[in-house]
């Protein structure tokens, strides 16, 4: 794994994949699909599926005294997390070598097979279009329960977690009373049948949440989401992803 570094604003960045990087690094400062806003200087993040910690920079350019708790199962993204959290002398930053799922222990994970560009944003716990038993390699990961690290409140929760959204919400939904808002990347598959967007909006939905939906950039009003999912059935699109923001 050739590692490269890079200066960009008030950063040092580590990385492996430059396309990746910049492709991130725009969506985070040009798109802002991470702006949200805090009364508080000093919030407490949880960035979930925080790869080689892009966010969490982000977050900190944000807030200098954000409090995060950063969650990244891939052992390859995980070496460039810590090395970035260091060179940047990030401080309250927790670091958690591990996936968040329904159930505590090991599971299969799907990383990239190239040795000398591997992109690390579609790795995932569950198969898709890109990541499968054909076109990925398999390694073994820790999972733990969100749950568990959820005990006082969370003024942002930051999900990125590749199609296993549905199993999350479901496995904290007695926690979310401490969750002020929610940043979620929404991941739907043909071959993931169980991450349900109906479930999701369920369960926000129940615990008082308002929610916006966005399509790339475009906010979509509530009734061009059902439309869009009634078409994209129809065509039987088989991969799409969709911005989830809820704020109670």
């Amino acid at each position: 794994m050739g590692i490269k570094t890079k200066e960009f604003r008030k950063w040092k960045i580590s990385y492996v994949n430059e396309l990746e990087l910049n492709e991130i690094l725009k969506e985070l400062y040009e798109k802002k699909y991470y702006n949200w806003q805090c009364s508080k200087i000093n919030p407490v993040i949880f960035d979930v599926g925080a790869l080689i910690g892009e966010t969490a920079l982000y977050f900190k350019d944000q807030y200098p005294q954000a409090r995060i708790t950063t969650f990244e199962p891939s052992p390859r993204s995980f070496t460039l997390l810590k090395r970035n959290v260091s060179q940047n002398k990030l401080t309250q930053v927790r670091l958690i070598n591990a996936a968040v799922a329904g159930k505590t222990g090991k599971m299969n994970f799907y990383i990239s097979k190239s040795k000398n560009n591997p992109w690390g944003r579609g790795d995932s716990l569950k198969e898709n279009k890109f990541n499968n038993k054909d076109r990925s390699k398999i390694v073994q990961v820790s999972t733990v329960m969100l749950s568990q690290y959820i005990n006082s409140p969370i003024d942002l929760l930051k999900l990125d977690i590749e199609g296993a959204e549905t199993e999350v919400i479901k496995e904290i939904e007695p926690k979310l009373k401490y969750v002020k808002q929610i940043i979620m990347e929404f991941h739907a598959s043909v071959y993931n049948p169980e991450n349900s967007f109906p479930k999701i909006m369920e369960v926000l939905k129940k615990h008082g949440f308002k929610i916006k939906i966005y399509l790339s950039r475009w906010l979509l009003p509530n009734f061009a989401v059902s439309l869009m999912l009634m078409f994209l059935s129809i065509l039987k699109v088989d991969e799409y992803w969709l911005r989830i923001y809820a704020k109670h």
